[in-house]
């Protein structure tokens, strides 16, 4: 079966519920988050014992905002499209990657998933040797190519083909905006002299990229360059706390076969579709594990 052809099995009621959206289920998760974050941030800067234990807990958390911002740019966490450009705007400031630029890069990668030459994510070749994969982890590469895509939209200068010209001026208003108020916040905590937005927020975001890497190589790397999301897609079955934080994104077959599903709805579409699924793991560490031994040597 494709997905295709399953989308066709479900019946619209069967549809209408999948595509239902419910401000509850991201507002709580939203409040646990923030709740999260504010207390080991408090704590870090506090310096409370055994502090810099928690630079990795909150880089895991400010990484878990990617999953947010995702959830954002598909419309799907809240009723209020507002809400959801507003929430998806704050993720994407924290984590460095403009959220309406962010928006249209992901639109072409479900338009056009694994076809060479279109879909975005395959712009950036995928580790092919042991150092590779773990330069990657680094996020090195990532925050290089988001450097870029600042420095070009800043200028408004070789704005990407996926980005369609009604939108044009406004990503580039945002990320005009975000840089300013980078650079604010830089000029102060220089002349402040505290260094206490790179401890909460800089040097943790750093720590939790290698965590982020894996996740997202998971998805796709070593599936099929195929049209069939069935095929070019892995769901991955981890447990439910990585499935909580990553905002049901494990689910990923599933999301890519029914965009429109909410991620609070992710679970409900996995058990009509867990027969048809094709590339599955039952965690991160395994899929990882796989694609290490497969690659070439570190000589």
């Amino acid at each position: 079966m494709a997905h295709t052809d399953f989308l066709r099995s479900l019946s619209r009621d069967k549809r209408r519920e999948l595509t239902k959206k419910s401000n509850g289920h991201a507002l709580l998760r939203s409040i646990v988050l923030v709740v999260l974050m504010t207390t080991t941030s408090v704590c870090i800067a506090s310096r409370v014992p055994y502090w810099f234990l928690l630079l990795p807990v909150n880089g895991l958390l400010l990484i878990s905002l990617f999953h947010f911002l995702h959830e954002c740019i598909h419309d799907t966490p809240y009723k209020l499209i507002l809400l959801n450009r507003l929430s998806g705007s704050l993720c994407g400031f924290l984590l460095f990657i403009p959220s309406e630029w962010f928006r249209y890069f992901h639109r072409d990668h479900h338009r056009y998933t694994q076809v060479i030459g279109k879909d975005p994510e395959l712009a950036a070749a995928k580790p092919a040797t042991k150092i590779q994969w773990l330069t990657h982890l680094t996020g090195f590469s990532v925050y290089k190519s988001l450097a870029a895509v600042f420095r070009q939209y800043f200028i408004n200068k070789e704005i990407e083909a996926f980005i369609p010209n009604r939108a044009r001026a406004k990503v580039v208003k945002e990320v005009r905006a975000i840089t300013l108020v980078y650079a604010i916040l830089l000029v102060a905590s220089v002349v402040s002299g505290t260094a206490l937005l790179f401890w909460i927020w800089i040097l943790p975001l750093l720590l939790g990229q290698p965590f982020l890497r894996l996740y997202l190589l998971a998805e796709h790397t070593l599936c099929e360059h195929s049209e069939d999301m069935l095929r070019n897609t892995r769901t991955i079955l981890s447990n439910p706390v990585v499935r909580w934080f990553t905002w049901n994104m494990p689910f990923h077959t599933e999301h890519h076969v029914y965009p429109a599903v909410p991620f609070h709805k992710l679970p409900t579409l996995h058990k009509h579709i867990q027969e048809y699924l094709i590339n599955t793991e039952s965690s991160y560490i395994e899929f990882n594990h796989k694609l290490y031994k497969q690659l070439t040597p570190l000589a």
